[in-house]
């Protein structure tokens, strides 16, 4: 003892810290647990094999049943009871040494989980009369084997690890000291040079049970879980360093929502990046496209891939996919390289290589002869879309920091990128609504979204998901170097279905290769989440959308539609009809902000569908007054894509425009554009106003507003009198820049008076072919 001791102080640092492990066993041999002998066999060897040190111990046997033991270890102790006749027994072991205590749980359930005669076996009751030829096994006859539920906590203070954590301290250690766990068991511990990897097994009550698992997995009973084995599998759950990185359960949501929204936002991926992703589901994901011709997955840590081909392997199940492989890693479209990310971006697309990853450039290398004695290199080849699948932002770790704060890596990530190029990774937990403002937290998350929108990225979109087996929503972020991407994002749910229909691979089953993303799960993901868009109004100073654009201002007065009155134009005949105010109305008041959001909406889709069909197919040219309509009243927004139209379905329709300087309402943005035409220079001005009122890549409060921003809504920019005519600056009702153009010229004429606008040329047609047609009528009744 003396010399254990000794061994023990100079090998072990003393600290006020210790773990603790609880085991609860039910179904175990009544006469094991009621041997007193047997059972300090038992915890003997419990201590060896598990390297402690025993000192001394003491076993009880009661009356009438069942057996005490303490046993006093240089470490501390263990001690657990018996309950015989309920197949019972509770085991307490708690050492305040530094070798770990979980590696001892399966030592535990082997040597003290001694099974009943008969266990795991159907066994008829005598009065049956049944004999094996004619028995048909019976759920109420299974004789249940010994199950264990287990419990493993650090005790005690230690002291703090600076830039990083014990993985005890982190996600797995939540998950081995639940003890309510209806099962609980460790498939692997690997520690490799980069990290150490944990894979565990569960059954959480909120989920399933232990006796649901067991019906499962045995056919002989007929039984719906019998029936459906799938749906009653314990939950597989990674942990890299401690902190959990997927489950069985939550695999398909979390990498089908990392994966599809960023290539379904690229027309035609053909060539990949994956960073990380060593688990081979982001890999599988990808490779259900058909259009990918090259995944390039870059992964450190080869062990990892290894780990997950052994223990993980519906992560990268690519057997369903026809043309493809068994194992994902196996595709011939895959191609692994187990390399620093970091190093393999900077090296190849960094500024200082010169490296231009233009697609002209990209469609030059691929004529060229890529092997590396002719000196060029295949992998500076530029990707449509790239993947982080890497570390959490969140995680307080040197080589996290290194990940996200690096802006040589990110811009190296945009140089690899093609014109129309796709970046996404995950952002860790997503943020409640009495978060601070993101710059104001310690993590790595603003400073990533930052460097995003400062590479360049013309469009980014924030989502969550939150089915992804963490216990809380995962947020996401796909960054897009063109703002074309817009279009293919804001896809409604039916596009977007045909799109997924189209561009997926077909499967060997007949069965969707997707089991979570579909046009409905993508339409969910459109628009940032509220508790985004409120965190981000907690910066200081707090963005300008945040004030206009979460509902109307109840300190702005609202002149409602009664307010209003349509007569006849002010500005002559050609104008057709004008709205007027009845009453004096100040600057800066809403008008009719009841009626703004009250607009008929054709999206891009739909006007290019109508305009196809109305030029296209002869039985369709009834949609010329569709069109005329929509042209005539409706004003242009490049929100989503190149034009979409809004038109006022109220007395709005009918404003005015406003020449040389008289206009009266609009939105705040367009007042600060001149509306007198003859100061429009289409030399110097070739683009309309309306296509720069975005501000910033990313707006949360526009983009989770987005029909709000879209359709706008009017203020007197001015005062406005009783009796005075409504006057709006139709510069900003197109954002087609060809459309624009015409718009501009059009309007120096009407406002020159040399032609009429396209409603009153519309209307003064209707009312000839109605004069026409009555006349006609008058000569029919004459006959």
């Amino acid at each position: 003892s003396s010399a254990a001791a000794d061994s023990y102080d100079n090998d072990e640092e003393h600290l006020p810290a210790g773990q603790h492990l609880l085991v609860d066993i039910k179904n175990v041999n009544s006469a094991f647990l009621n041997s007193a002998e047997r059972l300090a066999e038992a915890m003997v060897e419990v201590v060896s094999l598990s390297e402690l040190t025993l000192l001394s111990y003491h076993c009880h046997a009661l009356i009438p049943q069942g057996v005490s033991c303490v046993g006093v270890l240089l470490e501390s102790h263990i001690s657990f009871h018996t309950w015989p006749d309920d197949g019972v027994i509770t085991l307490d072991l708690f050492t305040c040494g530094s070798g770990l205590l979980v590696p001892v749980v399966p030592v535990i359930e082997r040597l003290f989980g001694v099974p009943q005669d008969g266990a795991g076996q159907y066994v008829p009751s005598d009065a049956d009369g049944t004999t094996s030829k004619t028995y048909t096994p019976r759920e109420e006859d299974y004789l249940e084997p010994p199950r264990m539920v287990w419990s493993h906590v650090l005790r005690g203070f230690r002291p703090e690890i600076k830039n990083g954590w014990r993985p005890l301290e982190a996600d797995i250690g939540d998950a081995l000291g639940m003890l309510e766990l209806d099962y609980k068991k460790v498939i692997t511990t690997t520690v490799t040079p980069y990290q150490q990897i944990d894979v565990v097994d569960v059954i959480s009550p909120l989920h399933g049970s232990i006796r649901s698992y067991e019906r499962s997995v045995r056919p002989e009973i007929s039984t719906y879980e019998s029936a459906h084995p799938e749906l009653y599998r314990p939950n597989r759950m990674v942990f890299l360093d401690g902190i959990i990185q997927s489950t069985s359960r939550g695999d398909e949501a979390y990498h089908e929502a990392l994966v599809h929204p960023a290539m379904f936002a690229h027309p035609d991926p053909k060539r990949v990046a994956i960073i990380g992703g060593g688990e081979g589901a982001t890999l599988r994901e990808v490779l259900k496209h058909r259009t990918v011709e090259e995944v390039k997955m870059i992964e450190i840590d080869e062990m990892m891939v290894n780990t997950s081909r052994e223990v993980l392997p519906g992560w990268s199940d690519c057997s369903d996919l026809v043309g493809s492989t068994p194992s994902c890693f196996d595709d011939p479209r895959t191609d692994l390289k187990c390399e620093d990310a970091l190093a393999w971006f900077i090296d190849r697309f960094s500024d200082e290589t010169g490296i231009d990853s233009s697609d002209d450039d990209a469609d030059d290398n691929d004529e060229e002869d890529t092997d590396e004695e002719d000196g060029t290199d295949e992998y500076s080849l530029p990707f449509d879309i790239i993947i982080m699948d890497a570390l959490d932002p969140q995680d307080n770790i040197e080589f996290a920091d290194a990940l996200y704060s690096n802006n040589v890596f990110l811009d190296s990530l945009y140089e690899a990128l093609t014109d129309d190029g796709v970046f996404v990774l995950q952002l860790g937990e997503s943020p409640g609504g009495s978060d601070v403002a993101e710059e104001l937290n310690e993590k790595n998350r603003h400073q990533i979204m930052s460097m995003v929108e400062d590479a360049g990225f013309q469009s980014m979109h924030i989502y969550e998901e939150s089915h992804c087996g963490f216990g809380y929503p995962w947020s996401f972020l796909v960054a897009c170097k063109s703002e074309a991407c817009r279009f293919l994002w804001y896809l409604n749910e039916a596009e977007k279905s045909l799109d997924i229909q189209y561009r997926l691979l077909p499967t060997v089953s007949g069965q969707s290769p997707l089991h979570y993303f579909d046009g409905a799960t993508m339409r969910s993901y459109q628009n940032p989440p509220k508790a985004w868009e409120t965190v981000y109004c907690h910066r200081r100073p707090m963005p300008q959308s945040c004030a206009k654009y979460r509902g109307y201002d109840k300190n702005t007065v609202n002149y409602s539609i009664n307010d209003f009155e349509v007569r006849m134009s002010s500005l002559g005949e050609g104008a057709g009809r004008g709205v007027f105010a009845k009453v004096d109305i100040p600057a800066g008041s809403f008008i009719a902000g009841e009626e703004s959001s009250k607009k008929l909406h054709f999206s891009h889709t739909t006007t290019e569908l109508m305009e196809s069909l109305y030029e296209n197919v002869p039985e369709f040219k009834e949609l010329g007054d569709v069109l005329r309509y929509t042209y005539g009243y409706g004003f242009q927004q490049s929100t989503v894509a190149e034009y979409e139209y809004y038109i006022d379905s109220g007395f709005l329709t009918f404003v005015n425009h406003g020449c040389n300087g008289t206009s009266n309402i609009g939105e705040e943005d367009t007042m600060s554009f001149s509306e007198d035409i003859g100061l429009v220079d289409l030399l110097k001005l070739n683009s309309p106003p309306s296509s720069q009122m975005r501000r910033s890549t990313l707006d949360l409060v526009i983009d989770r507003h987005l029909p709000s921003f879209a359709a706008g809504y009017d203020e007197s920019s001015r005062d406005i009198k009783a009796g005075e005519e409504l006057l709006q600056n139709y510069m900003y009702f197109m954002s087609y820049s060809e459309d624009w153009k015409l718009q501009v010229l059009d309007q120096k004429a009407q406002c020159r008076g040399e032609v009429l606008g396209q409603v009153r040329q519309d209307e003064i047609e209707a009312l000839d072919k109605e004069e026409e047609d009555s006349r006609d009528d008058d000569e029919d009744d004459k006959d």
